[in-house]
């Protein structure tokens, strides 16, 4: 017996330890009653802030506040209506917001109430509001000092912490209009957050110059309108930085390019970065009004032959790199075109001439003109652009060839060429009659190796 009562103490005494570690709601304030209550354990929980800056996607006319309530006593088996009502903090403008009538269901003790809290009309500006339980509804009070949240609202904007070093650098100082802008195109509130690694304390340079690309082909986009301001007026409000050419940006063609094609001639990244810095421009604020100025007119009239240049050089590089793809001149020949004209130009051997995998096209290229040189491929070039017409030359075809990538050889290309729309080897007979005549009548001094070919 005596064994017994002691083992029933040993439990009693485990229980009250084991009861006295659990959290546990507060007692009820009295068990003939219901209560409710704000349920927070902090007192910093009872004043909430809503800052509308955060909530700039969509631009929301009210932002959605959630405030956790609790009851006390017996649970019921009828609904029961809670009086929440407001009231003014003094020395604020009061609030905006809208709530509905909250009831509890039929043994419902807890419940999320929704408080509609609508935008402020004047920025940076602190408003607030009380939001109380005062016990008149079927519900009376619960906890002391638990019956009421103070809710503040704003839309102030401040540059974030993290928006310097590289962010200052590519995406240039920060402004309200740049925060609202780049929020609304990337679709995140907090997209400036994204572009810090906090683990490493560092930025994240790929994605901040990625982010100032596509951000700046957005607000230069060929186009009426983004994010409902017009062109202009963004680009200008927003000022995102043209970043230099070593930068290699991938921007896109803007929409006030066209405009100036005869002296700039074809778009690419790097000649837009060039002639910006060119000018002195630095980002999209006055970036348009620099290429419509005086100077920048007059600055694309000296620089044209250098454009033009820049654009021949391209276009061989290109040729050469879609012969390599294996790629037929019909599939690129439009792709990227320019009439040639009496500039001297810096060339490019071309692919089948250079033969750098052996086809055995070099061979055959140099039965007809000899060894590569730049001036002589230039005069080549030349010569062909006035006998097919400058305007339908296309310089692929002096050398119709393309690559085999089954057999792993060379084809001739089965592209009609030329003003007579000739095919493969006979286009390249063509072309070595007309060049080859047009040597012959240079002077000795002047004239270029190309061997004597029987056809």
């Amino acid at each position: 017996m005596k064994k017994n009562i002691q083992l029933a103490v040993t439990l009693l005494c485990f229980a009250l330890v084991w009861a006295s570690c659990e959290k546990r709601d507060p007692e009820f304030y009295d068990e003939g009653a219901n209560g409710a209550y704000f349920d927070y354990g902090t007192a910093a929980e009872y004043k909430k802030t809503v800052n509308f800056s955060d909530h700039i996607v969509g631009h929301p006319d009210t932002v959605s506040l959630m405030l956790k309530v609790k009851l006390l006593g017996y649970l019921m088996e009828e609904g029961r209506s809670l009086a929440v009502k407001t009231r003014p903090i003094e020395g604020y403008g009061l609030a905006n917001i809208i709530m509905d009538e909250v009831v509890f269901s039929n043994r419902e003790y807890e419940k999320d109430i929704e408080v509609k809290v609508l935008r402020p009309e004047v920025e940076d500006s602190v408003y607030g509001i009380s939001i109380y339980l005062d016990g008149s509804g079927d519900i009376g009070l619960g906890i002391n000092g638990k019956e009421e949240v103070q809710l503040f609202v704003t839309e102030s904007y401040g540059k974030p912490s993290v928006w310097n070093g590289n962010m200052q650098e590519l995406l240039g100082a920060w402004s309200r209009e740049k925060q609202i802008f780049l929020a609304r195109y990337t679709g995140d509130n907090h997209f400036y957050e994204k572009l810090y690694d906090a683990g490493l304390g560092s930025h994240r340079y790929d994605l901040i110059q990625n982010l100032n690309v596509s951000a700046v082909n957005a607000l230069l986009a060929s186009c009426d309108s983004v994010d409902g301001m017009l062109k202009d007026s963004l680009a200008m409000a927003v000022g995102l930085p043209i970043l230099p050419e070593a930068a290699s940006p991938n921007y896109a063609e803007p929409y006030f390019w066209a405009d100036y094609a005869e002296y700039l001639g074809f778009f690419s990244a790097n000649k837009f970065c060039r002639f910006t810095t060119m000018l002195g421009g630095s980002n999209t604020r006055d970036i348009a009004a620099l290429y419509a100025s005086e100077e920048g007119q007059l600055k694309m009239a000296e620089e044209k032959v250098t454009f033009h240049k820049f654009d021949v050089l391209k276009m061989l590089n290109d040729y050469y790199a879609y012969a390599k793809q294996g790629l037929s001149i019909a599939e690129y020949d439009m792709t990227y075109w320019v009439e040639l004209g009496t500039t001297n130009y810096d060339m490019r051997i071309p692919y089948w001439w250079e033969d750098p995998a052996g086809l055995g096209t070099a061979e055959i290229v140099k039965t007809y003109f000899g060894e590569y040189k730049d001036d002589k491929y230039q005069f080549m070039l030349k010569e062909m652009a006035k006998a097919d017409g400058a305007e339908n030359f296309i310089v692929a075809s002096v050398l119709p060839f393309v690559y085999d990538a089954k057999n792993a050889t060379y084809d001739w290309d089965p592209t009609p060429l030329g003003k007579n729309g000739l095919v493969g080897e006979e286009r390249l007979k063509e072309c070595y009659r007309i060049i080859k005549a047009a040597n012959d009548k240079r002077p000795a001094s002047r004239k270029f190796d190309i061997p004597e070919v029987e056809l």
